[in-house]
């Protein structure tokens, strides 16, 4: 199955999650869910098992008030549209708050000696 990718659903997603209280795990399961993975994929994208994503997609559900996926894909799209068709200016903006994401590596180059 081909996946939406992320840059392009990131600012619908913050958008649609501002005012949410979803943990930093669960906005990224969001844009997980909307991308296309299964629970099996999303776990393993996650590192983490298959029953603890099943548990915070219900969490998820509960907090967004939507029966299922289906229904959080529809208030997605449909958000999308409206700001489409109001040609609001669509940047990408971080779901994930910066201090959530895990810290990368800091990389250096060699020092050369001659």
């Amino acid at each position: 199955m081909a996946q939406i990718d992320i840059e392009v659903l990131m600012p619908f997603a913050a958008r649609f999650l501002e005012g949410t209280t979803l943990t930093p795990a669960e906005r990224a399961e969001v844009l997980r869910i909307a991308q296309g993975f299964a629970c099996k994929d999303s776990a393993a994208a996650a590192g983490v098992s298959p029953e603890t994503i099943r548990a915070r997609r219900k969490r998820i559900y509960r907090k967004l008030d939507v029966p299922g996926s289906g229904e959080l894909l529809a208030s997605l799209l449909s958000l999308s549209l409206k700001m489409l068709a109001k040609g609001e200016r669509i940047e990408p903006r971080p779901v994930v708050p910066a201090q959530a994401q895990p810290a990368q590596p800091a990389v250096s180059a060699p020092a050369v000696i001659r």
